[in-house]
């Protein structure tokens, strides 16, 4: 009777650990669906803005082996996002619209992997997944980062798995192929897996050393032609606009930001939003990655794309690979429940739910000021301006577009609407068109309209209008834009369209994202 009891409590004791978990599992489920709705909710208010247009547009207009052998050495991106892109209209003949719900998608299998698969507890993985990067800038803005969270977590769940080197190398290969700052993260994991695999070499059995060897070779490959597809040619704008020589010809270009304002800004974007705390949580991530013997995997990363966004180039959005990194990097370095028996990992452990407590609550708050700010304000005036130009059939007469902004306004015809531009995308090579304001230009078109791109739409209209009038054209309308980044607007996204002899003016709003008046979307 004894054994038939224990016997009971056994199976009891088993239905009950069954019931809590998939307790739990519908909790995370409930939790991804919350995320979903937010996601989905914001997206139909978010305006898809130059960066966003310029991959589409390139999908759209050129083949495969053009768009890869050709054209990203000019974008300075592996192709993933574009071959995706290229799929998506070419195959499944997906309107302009659909790029947003396709980001939308990559991102929920990022936060799906995040909630169901990260060795946190719910309590950190849950607030995680609503942090700025992954509800908002890698989830609402469609870019190849949107796909990011997903690989790179992807590769955190593969790194363990030494009995399967080929899943984390098909992973990193997708990851490398996405962007610049995905090859450096893919690069990372990659040496890091390698060292900790030839560590263990005598242990492991003949056919997965073979299989090891051939996988390694494939991803050696994959960086190889990462390497010759995107080297920069001596006409690639990026590095051609940098020389003594073009600097002198134009003159006037502002000067760049310096190393240490970059590094402010990087620092402060990936983590806390300040400089002091956010100094303090890179030496926290530090120091605890050594003392869990996983630098190369975790502080390695975050530190070269820091080093990248200070020295080399970057943007806002590009300081949510680095908290992505830092979130894969914590994920591998995650102390097991076997572990925890030692009260040195039991105290790596608590700080390290403090730590990631502490930045997920910054940076909620950031996304939630964020998402405010798109409902009621637009991101790009790209839209606006190019239902404006629809409304008044601009596109069926000879139209001229300026500077590289105006893409944003091509994403939304089915051809290239202007006719000093050589093709709808903005070509990144060196010397540029239409960038400059040419009198024997606008002879030549004859255009009954004009459209500027402008990030600084009031010294636009103190110096620029009055250019533009000079010719023979007057201001119509003015579409306004702010490009959003956390508690700030980075810069603004705006339009000017002129109309040949109308004699109409339009002044230009004072309004900014700031203000809660003068923005009805």
């Amino acid at each position: 009777m004894s054994g038939e009891s224990g016997f009971g409590d056994r199976s009891v004791e088993s239905t009950d650990k069954r019931r809590a978990f998939d307790a739990w599992r519908m909790a995370d489920s409930l939790v991804l669906l919350l995320y979903s709705t937010v996601v989905l909710w914001v997206l139909p208010y978010h305006e898809k803005w130059a960066d966003e247009a310029q991959a589409w547009l390139i999908a759209r207009d050129l083949d495969l082996k053009t768009i890869w052998f050709h054209e990203l050495r000019y974008e300075g991106s592996p192709g993933l996002w574009h071959t995706i892109l290229w799929v998506a209209q070419h195959v499944f003949h997906a309107p302009y619209d659909s790029i947003g719900y396709i980001g939308v998608a990559f991102a929920i299998a990022g936060a799906a992997v995040l909630i169901f698969f990260a060795p946190f507890p719910r309590y950190v993985r849950w607030p995680l997944a609503f942090t700025y990067v992954m509800v908002y800038q890698y989830a609402v803005i469609a870019r190849p980062y949107t796909l990011l969270p997903l690989l790179a977590y992807a590769a955190a769940i593969c790194f363990k798995d030494q009995s399967h080197p080929g899943r984390i190398t098909m992973v990193l290969a997708l990851l490398a192929l996405l962007t610049l700052h995905g090859a450096i993260i893919a690069g990372c994991l990659g040496l890091a897996y390698f060292v900790q695999f030839v560590r263990s070499w005598p242990e492991k059995p003949l056919p997965l050393k073979r299989a090891f060897i051939a996988w390694s070779a494939v991803l050696a490959f994959v960086f190889l032609f990462i390497a010759l597809i995107l080297k920069p040619t001596p006409d690639v704008a990026e590095f051609a606009i940098k020389s003594p020589t073009v600097r002198q010809l134009l003159g006037d270009l502002p000067p760049q930001p310096g190393v240490l304002t970059k590094l402010k800004s990087v620092t402060c974007g990936t983590f806390l939003d300040y400089w002091i705390p956010s100094i303090l949580a890179i030496v926290f991530l530090v120091i605890w990655s050594f003392l869990r013997k996983r630098a190369l995997e975790m502080a390695f990363p975050v530190l070269l794309l820091i080093a990248l966004y200070a020295f080399v180039h970057g943007y806002p959005h590009h300081h949510g690979a680095t908290f992505i990194a830092a979130i894969a990097g914590f994920w591998i370095a995650w102390p097991l429940k076997n572990e925890l028996h030692s009260s040195g990992n039991l105290w790596l452990l608590r700080s390290a739910v403090l730590f990631l407590g502490l930045l997920s609550t910054v940076n909620i708050l950031d996304a939630a000021e964020t998402i405010r700010r798109e409902i009621r304000y637009p991101y790009s005036g790209a839209e606006d301006a190019a239902n404006y130009l629809k409304s008044v059939h601009a596109d069926r007469g000879s139209m001229m577009g300026y500077l590289f902004g105006v893409v944003g306004v091509q994403g939304y015809f089915d051809r290239n609407i202007f006719a000093n531009v050589p093709a709808a995308y903005w070509h990144q090579g060196w010397p540029p068109v239409g960038w400059i304001l040419n009198g024997d230009e606008l002879r030549r078109y004859d255009p009954e309209y004009i459209v500027i791109y402008s990030t600084k739409p009031q010294s636009m209209m103190a110096s620029g209008v009055p250019v533009v009038q000079a010719q023979g054209f007057e201001l119509v309308h003015f579409s306004d834009g702010y490009y959003l980044y956390k508690q700030a607007v980075y810069q603004r996204e705006t339009y000017f369209i002129f109309k040949k002899k109308t004699g109409i003016a339009v002044m230009l709003p004072d309004r900014t994202a700031g203000t809660d008046h003068g923005v009805n979307k």
